[in-house]
């Protein structure tokens, strides 16, 4: 858990799509038990982050990378973030930094912030599709 640790209350995953356009930040609690992700506030600034890659898979396993340089992250699918079509989907979230995984869920909840994160997998180690 220390490379998740580095990710302390108060710090902001900010997502921004290839194309520059802001679409949301991801805010994450100091005990990793839930987190949120709204439309980021126009005068939210870079965040102290870890420069890693995380790598999102839906249900049917289609794989999504999400670059996280600075603080800022850069999908190279605009529907990582977007909000599902036609009934609620799931996505897994992994933070990977070496040969550790930590997963984490992404579904999309009917709540003022839009999508949630909850930490329901923490296990370090292999995740199907990642690798």
């Amino acid at each position: 858990m220390d490379t998740m640790n580095k990710l302390k209350d108060g710090k902001y995953l900010i997502v921004n799509r290839a194309s520059g356009d802001r679409v949301g930040v991801a805010a994450i609690d100091p005990g990793f038990t839930r987190y949120a992700v709204g439309r980021a506030p126009k005068h939210l600034e870079k965040h102290e982050l870890p420069s890693v890659t995380w790598t999102v898979t839906n249900k049917k396993d289609d794989l999504f990378e999400l670059k996280v340089e600075d603080g800022f992250a850069i999908a190279n699918n605009d529907a990582v973030f977007a909000p599902p079509k036609g009934g609620e989907q799931l996505w897994k979230v992994v933070y990977r930094e070496g040969n550790k995984a930590y997963t984490i869920e992404l579904e999309e909840k009917n709540e003022p912030m839009g999508w949630v994160l909850r930490g329901q997998d923490m296990q370090v180690g292999a995740v199907k599709g990642t690798a």
